[in-house]
């Protein structure tokens, strides 16, 4: 016996964001229901293709085909959207490629929308937008933003449901994976060279964040997801400190490989860019004097639906 496959029937009340991030490709659909979102179905591919960025920040045909084939599936899913419900964004990666066209011209021509190509500014002032949306009891405080995202970092303050202050720094986990753990060696010295590295890209911004201040400090990226993760199957607070980076630091240098990674309550898919992730956070938290960090629940997807809710005078 046969059995069909329903199609999903989608109304307008049905919004779709796809997020082609520098490490994974984001889908998110959802149902509004008196102005909240409700998650409909979610799909996510690890394509990384800042990976796929040479020294001329060429992108490789290898990472264009991993990029458009996860475009082949999201196009099924997004079939029955209504096409003005759609926001579909792309991020650092294809920001900094010389030949993002050649991605971007024959993505066009799967999605049902065309692709809008976020500027760093853009990308931090959305990712805000979706914390402050999702945020509950700390809405009233000025907020310290951080994303690590692939190729790029975005910071932000805030306060309610302004930014203050918004930038795209040019560091990534897979970026870094790439330059400082190639050899997939999880070493003090590659440890120092990343987390050095990332202190000279933050320090000749961090002023104008120490002199806005912050009363909250959130997270919004797969690096403070996977350490979250950490804390719970360590039973403990959701809270990520100085301290704790260095602890997980230490673990991984004692896993000595990339390869070697196993940490209770660490997803596998996180495995891979955990280290370099890490060493931009314990930066950010030197350069900025970070005492510690929260989880957000959202971010640039989050903001990318709401901005997408109708405008009432």
């Amino acid at each position: 016996m046969t059995t069909l496959k329903i199609t999903p029937q989608y109304d307008d009340n049905h919004y779709a964001v796809v997020d082609l991030g520098s490490n994974s490709f984001h889908l998110k659909i959802t149902h509004r229901i008196n102005n909240q979102f409700q998650a409909v179905d979610k799909v996510k591919r690890k394509v990384r293709l800042a990976a796929g960025l040479n020294c001329d920040n060429i992108l490789s045909q290898e990472a264009i085909e991993r990029g458009l084939d996860c475009l082949q599936l999201f196009a099924q899913h997004l079939h029955n959207i209504p096409t003005k419900n759609i926001r579909i964004v792309a991020t650092a990666a294809l920001r900094i490629a010389t030949n993002r066209d050649d991605f971007i011209t024959v993505a066009n021509k799967i999605l049902p929308r065309p692709i809008i190509l976020l500027s760093g500014e853009q990308e931090a002032n959305t990712i805000y937008c979706g914390v402050a949306h999702t945020c509950q009891d700390s809405c009233s405080q000025q907020k310290l933003v951080i994303d690590i995202g692939g190729a790029s970092t975005e910071l932000i303050v805030g306060n309610q449901f302004t930014a203050l202050h918004a930038i795209s720094l040019n560091i990534g986990c897979v970026s870094y994976r790439e330059k400082y753990f190639t050899d997939g060696q999880l070493s003090p010295e590659n440890f120092a060279n990343a987390i050095a590295a990332a202190v000279t890209v933050i320090t000749p911004e961090a002023n104008a964040y120490i002199t806005l201040g912050w009363q909250l400090a959130v997270g919004s990226s797969g690096t403070m997801q996977a350490l979250v993760e950490l804390l719970s199957h360590q039973h403990k607070a959701a809270i990520i400190t100085a301290d704790f980076l260095r602890e997980i630091q230490q673990r991984l240098i004692d896993c000595k490989t990339i390869d070697e990674i196993k940490l209770g309550g660490l997803r596998p898919d996180r495995a891979a860019v955990l280290a370099s992730g890490l060493t931009i956070l314990i930066a950010l938290f030197e350069c900025l004097g970070i005492t510690k960090l929260e989880l957000s629940t959202g971010a640039l997807r989050e903001g990318l639906l709401f901005d997408m809710l109708p405008k009432h005078p």
